[in-house]
């Protein structure tokens, strides 16, 4: 039966198809075609919860599955069935499958398991590595690890390491092509010419530094998988060069010369080598595909929420449905407006907009630092988000005062680096690393990954910092002291970390003297509209200046698109317009029966700019706007206590509140729990800190106290278990006019 939660919208879907398939078709044929282009769960013997799908295999008839923490599972009714293939398998956690012959090789994080059975029984390789990814020379067996690669040439009875690099480096992918060896990294590619002894990056070609995820040779042509898109290389490495799908890709294979590839929430699949690709995904869940396979006349996509099937001929446009190539489709519109929110009353005008000023303040800025790092689920592994320098060298540039033009959030990120540095300087100064896990699924009473999670924090303050282990005490436990909801997703998140405690000289906040940048307006208003929404695929809407990208929102089907978008100019200082080129605004929407995307017309904003030069050339007026976040608060709290007190001092002892003076003192909340009750819990912190402030209406011009609780925009997005903490906050902001002499 058809299932119809697939479907934003049935009556649309209906009238699309009736118009797509031939006249004489019945309405259960219909039916029938709806069914099998939309993807469905394919879960039947895998486990109820916990369904992390990271790899699959094709041995003959036989489908495998790696679901990470549950093992192997084996289908023999092309994907309609799984039963268990763990017989001697001593470890669940499986990063990837791998087929050799008639072997089936299996790399988990404690080791290699071979089996030459079709998954009947299993055996453990000799080597001893958290083991990621295999490959096959002519001569040998070629490893990728945590932080190496290894080689055994005399059939697994001795390993060589020929490579050791970044501790988190994670060796994510190894292919063979025409007898050279390449390794897709966190880091970039590595590539080897003598069968693996010696490995030099080869990533010409890339804009940044980028994670490699997945690499395959389809057709003599190597593809790789990142977070950018598809690249190829057509001369083994030398250069690469971007394919047209810019997806955030996660997996990636070439069966029968066809390229598959996973993304977030989408299958693509190219049957010209990378030149065009096609896009499903209705009926997949918003999630990293991060495993792909094709058998018979299905494609499977491994997810966090299991296996989910679709039949490829209807799902990529086969024959059976089809539109002309010739439809003219109407061109999207988009135009703007400006908005100035009143921080005070929360409301907002929208008018026409003619430009956006840009205009530089002196700003003096104290960014409070959280001490935890948060961990992904099963895993201990310090998240990329988290920035980790690459060795000493790097760490010996490296200084806090330096992260200028930054929000409170992007500091927080270096804060591994902000401890590391401060502990050199502080030759004497401990830490402890208290490791937590979130107490389900797979981390119940796991201390083991809680003391993991702690050891990878030791493990690169000692690495990169040269902080002696004996000054970093670590110890495991179960959920935190003051954990976050149990069984909550988002509590779970948050309580997957390690916690931080040192002195005051290690964690007080970067205090910093910057140049804070304002727009005026405040909020420059988008209305997209598309004018044909038959079979809307996909949108989205850019902006940028100067080839840089400032801001993109992206959908994907029919009537995902907003009324409009709210671009709050100078919310992050690291995007914002710095020069006088035009910012310009661009629609793109891409349909299911025209492989390129169809552009609105490019919406330009002339960008004026105020320096501090200018203004102090000229002695003109101006203000100093010092923005002090944030100061936190644990869960549901207005309480000021223990760091917070200190953070609160310091600004009280450090700060002069002028008689000229505005200060607006702001509560935040997270946007978890009610609306009321958010904005009536950061009403209270706004009060707390400003009593504790001592700041009162006779000292200063103007003082304002606002709760904003999760008002739009939040301060920080709340995907992310740090975001919502940052969300947790008080930010002060104290605007002095100042006059140049």
């Amino acid at each position: 039966m058809l299932n119809l939660r697939h479907f934003s919208s049935a009556i649309f879907v209906v009238a699309l198809f009736w118009a797509i398939l031939p006249s004489t078709a019945s309405a259960q044929s219909l039916l029938q075609a709806l069914e099998r282009i939309n993807w469905a769960k394919s879960n039947k013997g895998l486990p109820d919860t916990s369904t992390i799908v990271r790899a699959f295999a094709l041995n003959g008839k036989n489908l495998f599955v790696a679901v990470f923490g549950s093992g192997v599972f084996r289908s023999t009714d092309n994907g309609v069935s799984w039963k268990p293939a763990n017989k001697g398998l001593k470890n669940f956690d499986i990063w990837s499958l791998t087929v050799k012959g008639t072997t089936l090789y299996a790399a988990t994080t404690k080791g290699l398991f071979f089996s030459a059975d079709n998954a009947q029984t299993w055996r453990k390789s000799e080597v001893v590595a958290d083991v990621h990814s295999v490959t096959f020379t002519d001569k040998a067996i070629v490893l990728g690890s945590l932080d190496s690669i290894m080689i055994s040439s005399d059939n697994q009875k001795t390993w060589q390491v020929p490579y050791r690099g970044n501790k988190n480096w994670l060796i994510k992918s190894l292919v063979v092509n025409g007898g050279v060896l390449f390794a897709g990294t966190s880091g970039g590619i590595l590539r080897s010419t003598d069968g693996g002894a010696t490995w030099l990056p080869a990533n010409t070609g890339f804009t940044h530094s980028i994670e490699v995820w997945s690499l395959v040779v389809n057709k003599g042509v190597l593809f790789a998988a990142t977070a950018d898109g598809i690249y190829q290389s057509v001369n083994n490495g030398d250069l690469w060069t971007a394919t047209p799908n810019r997806e955030n890709t996660r997996s990636l294979i070439a069966i029968n010369g066809v390229l598959y590839a996973g993304a977030i929430g989408a299958v693509l699949r190219s049957t010209d080598n990378g030149a065009s690709w096609r896009v499903s995904h209705e009926g997949l869940p918003n999630l990293n595909i991060w495993a792909v396979a094709s058998m018979g006349k299905s494609v499977f996509a491994g997810t966090t929420d299991g296996v989910y099937e679709v039949e490829e001929a209807l799902a990529f446009g086969g024959r059976k449905i089809t539109i002309g190539a010739e439809r003219v489709i109407a061109e999207p519109l988009l135009r703007a407006t400006a908005l100035t929110p009143n921080s005070e009353d929360n409301t907002a005008e929208e008018e026409p907009l003619t430009k956006i000023t840009m205009e530089e303040f002196p700003s003096d800025k104290i960014h409070s630092l959280l001490n935890y790092v948060f961990f992904d689920e099963n895993s201990a592994y310090i998240p990329l988000r988290y920035k980790q320098l690459s060795g000493t060298k790097d760490a010996k540039e490296f200084v806090p005062e330096r992260l200028v033009n930054r929000e409170t959030l992007e500091v927080y990120y270096d804060l591994l680096n902000i401890i590391g540095h401060r502990m050199q300087q502080s030759s004497k100064a401990t830490v402890s690393l208290i490791g937590c896990n979130a107490q389900s699924g797979f981390e119940t009473h796991n201390t083991e990954i809680s003391f993991r999670r702690a050891q990878a924090v030791q493990q690169y303050l000692s690495a990169v910092w040269n902080v002696s282990a004996s000054r970093i005490l670590i110890e495991p436990r179960d959920l935190p002291e003051k954990p976050s909801k149990q069984g909550d997703a988002q509590g779970d998140q948050e309580n997957r970390r390690v916690e931080i405690y040192a002195s005051w000289d290690i964690l007080k906040p970067v205090i910093l003297t910057d140049t804070l940048r304002d727009a005026l307006p405040v909020v420059v208003r988008l209305r997209p509209q598309i004018l044909d929404t038959a079979g809307v695929l996909r949108w989205r809407l850019n902006i940028e200046q100067s080839g840089k990208t400032l801001k993109r929102w992206v959908g994907g089907g029919y009537g995902s698109l907003p009324s409009y978008l709210d671009w709050y100019v100078s919310k992050k200082q690291s995007a914002i317009p710095l020069d006088t080129g035009a910012v310009q605004c661009l629609l793109e929407v891409t349909y299911k029966y025209q492989s390129k995307p169809v552009t609105s017309r490019l919406l330009t904003i002339p960008i004026e700019r105020i320096s501090l030069a200018e203004k102090r050339s000229k002695k003109a007026p101006d203000l100093a706007k010092n923005r002090y976040n944030l100061i936190l608060f644990d869960v549901g709290s207005d309480k000021l206590s223990g760091v917070n007190e200190r953070i609160v001092t310091s600004i009280r002892n450090t700060t002069v509140f002028a008689s000229t003076s505005t200060v607006r003192v702001l509560g935040f909340t997270d946007a978890v729990g009610t609306e009321e009750t958010n904005l009536f819990l950061s009403q209270r912190r706004a009060e707390a800190a400003t009593q504790s402030l001592g700041v009162t209406p006779q000292l200063v011009r103007q003082l304002f106290v606002k709760g904003r609780g999760e008002a739009l925009p939040l301060l920080y997005e709340n995907e992310s278990p740090e975001g919502r903490f940052y969300c947790r906050a008080v930010i002060i902001e104290i605007d002095t006019p100042i006059q140049y002499k």
